[in-house]
């Protein structure tokens, strides 16, 4: 019928060519065919063609205009010495400690953390300069110019400063911040070797950076591992230790010559052996003076006895008499000189004793002494060695690797971006071929929408309802 081919193509006018029903239809729904995806990269394969060139110019312009980042490493052997199988030596000085052990995991686990500490960063900071650490390709004299990148990294770095309501920071503390994230340090796992590594614009910042900061741990490792005022102690002790060894041995020996002390045992042995034969010497003769009084008793009663009937017997019991006198006064002065020596060996043996435990306790504040200075004499002497050690910067832990200058930039690594180009280009094309298919579908119905909406329904005339000839 007229009107009915005169609405389909009023319709028919506001579809685009190429679009149909199913194309809506799957839009609608969500899902596509292979068959319509091809037909949408068909359509627009000059905006596929053109979306690709850009993915991909793209991709090598940000490869090659990207920020080349250098990486400097170092290696550092940590073998066993000094430091752990060895003590402070004023450790040891009252008592022996035993039982300690440090295991190499912790060992090696602190000389990362140390590596790592704010204090180093600093010496590293002030020994390179800040300029080196936030702008080295400015730094070593190049003349190319700062990128797009940098301004972009300082200005966002500027922002969070702000956001985060921080005051302006200097440059060393900027740099402390910039290095603590551009170094890396590690124990490489399962074995002794520690690696110290920085990343970096700068190949030669970088290595300038990993080789400053190996140099002052290296320092800084003799250091502490280390008393620094160990051996003035132990020197000064020892010294004043040995000066009352001294007085007390010469005290001694002053002693042992006034009071003629050579040997105080052989001294004693001879004076108790003497108070022996005095005492025994002494019994003997009391017992002979005994002897001779109660011989002259009997002699004076048989005297006594004999008078009245033997005047004969009589005269030799008394001349028997008078010849006892003087062996019993011998007696009697032996005995007393007897008493008199005994007294004085006693007198002397007391003295010795009283002599003797002096002495002893000489010698034993002298012994006491003496070990002291011993002790304080290995110590000094560790200390001197722990010294000598340090002034020449050797310690156990060596430089395996020095600080490389690799001048191949680890990033950007320029496959990369020409991979992610591919890919959108690829993939992105017949993507974008559809969502601008999706989106002129959904245009053009809302469009035939509208116009059906906004058209208002005219009645048919009588003419046109009639089906008969005009003129009839």
């Amino acid at each position: 019928m007229p009107g009915q081919n005169g609405s389909s193509g009023q319709n028919g006018s506001h579809t685009q060519p190429g679009i149909n029903a199913s194309m809506l239809s799957a839009h609608a729904a969500g899902t596509l065919s292979f068959s319509e995806v091809r037909a949408s990269i068909s359509r627009h394969r000059w905006l596929v063609t053109a979306f690709g060139c850009a993915m991909l110019a793209g991709s090598i312009v940000l490869g090659a205009m990207w920020p080349k980042t250098y990486r400097s490493e170092a290696k550092l052997y940590v073998r066993l010495g000094r430091e752990n199988v060895g003590m402070d030596a004023t450790a040891s000085l009252g008592h022996e400690i035993s039982g300690l052990q440090i295991s190499r995991e912790e060992e090696l686990n602190t000389v990362v953390e140390l590596l790592r500490s704010r204090s180093l960063l600093e010496k590293v900071v002030d020994a390179v300069g800040p300029e080196t650490i936030l702008n080295p390709t400015h730094e070593t004299g190049s003349t190319k110019a700062p990128s797009i990148f940098s301004y972009a990294r300082v200005t966002l770095q500027q922002w969070a400063g702000w956001l985060t309501n921080d005051g302006p920071l200097t440059p060393q503390e900027r740099a402390v911040a910039a290095l603590r994230r551009q170094i890396d340090m590690q124990n490489v796992r399962k074995t002794d070797v520690i690696l110290v590594a920085h990343e970096g614009p700068s190949a030669a910042a970088s290595q300038r950076i990993v080789s400053t900061l190996v140099n002052l741990y290296l320092d800084e490792h003799v250091r502490m591992s280390r008393s620094p005022k160990e051996h003035a102690f132990l020197e000064e002790q020892a010294a004043s230790i040995k000066k009352q060894l001294v007085q007390r041995e010469t005290e001694l020996r002053t002693f042992k010559d006034q009071t003629g002390l050579a040997s105080p045992a052989e001294q004693r042995s001879t004076l108790v052996n003497q108070i022996g034969r005095l005492e025994d010497d002494l019994k003997a003769t009391l017992a002979q003076i005994e002897a001779s009084v109660a011989g002259n008793h009997e002699i004076v009663a048989e005297q006594g006895r004999a008078s009245a009937i033997d005047t004969k017997g009589h005269e030799e019991l008394r001349l028997m008499l008078i010849k006892e006198k003087p062996a019993l006064a011998s007696a009697r002065a032996k005995s007393s000189l007897l008493r008199t020596q005994l007294a004085e060996a006693k007198e002397q043996l007391r003295i010795l004793n009283g002599n003797e435990n002096r002495i002893d306790q000489m010698q034993r504040e002298a012994q006491i002494l003496d070990v002291s200075y011993r002790k304080y004499s290995v110590g000094l002497e560790q200390a001197r060695l722990d010294q000598s050690l340090e002034n020449q910067r050797i310690s156990n832990i060596n430089v395996a690797q020095p600080a490389s200058l690799s001048l191949q930039p680890v990033r950007p690594q320029r496959s990369l971006f020409l991979a992610a180009g591919l890919l959108l280009a690829l993939f992105g094309g017949p993507t974008l071929a559809v969502l601008v298919d999706a989106y002129l579908s959904l245009s053009t119905s809302r469009r035939e929408v509208g116009y059906r909406i906004d058209v208002p329904a005219m009645a048919p005339s009588p003419a046109l309802a009639d089906p008969r000839p005009i003129g009839a």
